[in-house]
């Protein structure tokens, strides 16, 4: 029986820490935020960086999140569950993070462990993840345990805005695009002349379709209209090594890679289809204000 008092103490001290830790973030306050957590913490975050060892560091990623996040944010938790046994405890959740007035939000997963101390419990370990679309790599982070079976309004493999190329010879260019860029093919519908009705190609982790241009459908490509006012844009680990690709597999340059006042390696090609590539790595980072008065020198120059 007093086995079963200390557990159920320790339990209700985790709570205690886990509701205090919640309020915290409600409140953007950051030193009530930190007094949760070890000296020692490791944190797992879903997004920035792989890993954040000891709380300054982890605090400073913290104070980033919030700053970025609307005044009203707040965490919810489903299915909570906390264990402890003598000074060391664990807790395990769905964890949905809306501002206020969102019914829904976003679901993440949530691990965390915890350490007595003094007779103060803290948090010693976070983790916090998205489960992903294999064929993708992309977060799943539309999912909700609310949510009915059956197939999603937007496939989870899919982006919210993705790129339909219409060309001459789309057939061709699904082709040309996996020499050119790495892309891998997903699906290829022919029609009974053999022409591309549809196709979906991955590149990176973006699906981008291609058809053959058609006037039943009013859809032209970029040789029947003369050019295109679209660019894709190409986020690539080496712009210079994926534009000298592109113009190996038959890619025209329109401006060759160079370094841009933003913070980005960058050049355009033109495929042999008429679509614009612009190919891009990021090289460093610049806030807006830098951005803003290097732009305004380049324009003077």
């Amino acid at each position: 029986m007093e086995d079963r008092t200390k557990k159920d103490e320790a339990q209700a001290g985790i709570r205690r820490v886990l509701d205090d830790w919640t309020a915290a973030v409600g409140r953007h306050d950051l030193e009530a935020l930190a007094a949760c957590y070890a000296p020692d913490v490791v944190g797992y975050d879903a997004i920035k960086t792989l890993c954040f060892a000891g709380r300054d560091r982890y605090m400073a990623h913290w104070e980033e999140c919030l700053r970025t996040c609307p005044n009203s944010v707040r965490f919810a938790f489903r299915d909570l569950d906390v264990q402890a046994e003598g000074d060391l405890g664990y807790a395990h959740a769905l964890l949905a993070c809306m501002a206020e007035g969102d019914a829904g939000g976003a679901w993440s997963r949530m691990t965390t462990g915890f350490r007595r101390e003094a007779g103060r419990w803290r948090i010693v370990h976070e983790h916090f993840s998205f489960p992903c679309d294999m064929k993708s790599g992309k977060a799943l982070m539309g999912l909700s345990p609310d949510a009915a079976a059956g197939p999603s309004p937007v496939p989870p493999d899919m982006h919210a805005v993705t790129p339909h190329l219409i060309c001459r010879d789309a057939a061709g260019a699904m082709d040309f695009y996996q020499r050119a860029f790495g892309a891998r093919e997903a699906i290829r519908l022919d029609g009974p002349d053999g022409k591309l009705v549809h196709g979906c190609l991955w590149i990176g982790g973006s699906a981008v379709m291609l058809m053959e241009e058609s006037s039943v459908c009013q859809a032209d490509s970029p040789d029947t209209l003369g050019g295109t006012p679209v660019s894709l844009h190409l986020y690539v680990p080496d712009a210079d090594a994926a534009f000298e690709r592109a113009v190996k597999a038959g890619a025209s340059v329109m401006m060759p890679p160079s370094d841009m006042f933003w913070g980005d390696r960058y050049g355009v090609v033109r495929d042999p289809y008429g679509h614009r590539w612009s190919i891009a790595s990021h090289v460093r980072d610049v806030n807006p204000e830098d951005m803003r008065a290097a732009m305004a020198r380049s324009a003077g120059a």
